[in-house]
């Protein structure tokens, strides 16, 4: 059977639509990664899209000895400063985190945030092979199983706060 040039053509521009849809869904999706910086380490949970806070970042600042936590979950308005319960919790292993309402422009969502944080009870329940979830109030989110192990071992390489 001939399959006319038009033909080849609009099956072309199909697939190659269809393409671009899959990178568009790939970098909305959420995905673990680890990297470092010079003396600054991440560990981030949430898309690849840089326009985009994700969804869970620890930060490790090994030359001044802190670590940092902001959550990006949807909450609701809220005064900055607010106290906030964070949460992390996989099979049967919680790690509580005291942190508060910020935000980094006025137009901008309301985020979780947590300075000087303890890092071995966090680490402890993503090291967990099993779902995790975190939560902050009342807003609860899943964090994937798959990349987390890799991920949280790089970040515990890198950061000497561990």
């Amino acid at each position: 059977m001939t399959v006319s040039p038009f033909m080849r053509a609009i099956v072309t521009a199909g697939l190659f639509a269809g393409a671009l849809t899959g990178v568009s869904l790939a970098q909305d999706s959420s995905v673990w990664t680890a990297k470092l910086n010079g003396d600054f380490v991440t560990l981030t949970y949430g898309s690849l899209n840089p326009d985009k806070s994700p969804l869970l970042m620890i930060a490790c600042f090994n030359s001044m000895g802190i670590a940092v936590l902001n959550v990006h979950a949807e909450l609701p308005k809220m005064k900055l400063g607010t106290p906030l319960s964070v949460a992390f919790a996989s099979d049967g292993k919680t790690a509580p985190v005291d942190a508060e309402a910020g935000q980094d422009e006025a137009e901008d969502p309301i985020y979780a945030e947590a300075t000087d944080i303890t890092l071995a009870p966090i680490l402890e329940v993503l090291r967990s092979d099993k779902p995790a979830t975190v939560t902050v109030g009342e807003v609860s989110a899943e964090l994937a199983v798959h990349g987390r192990a890799a991920a949280v071992e790089q970040f515990t390489k890198d950061c000497s706060l561990d």
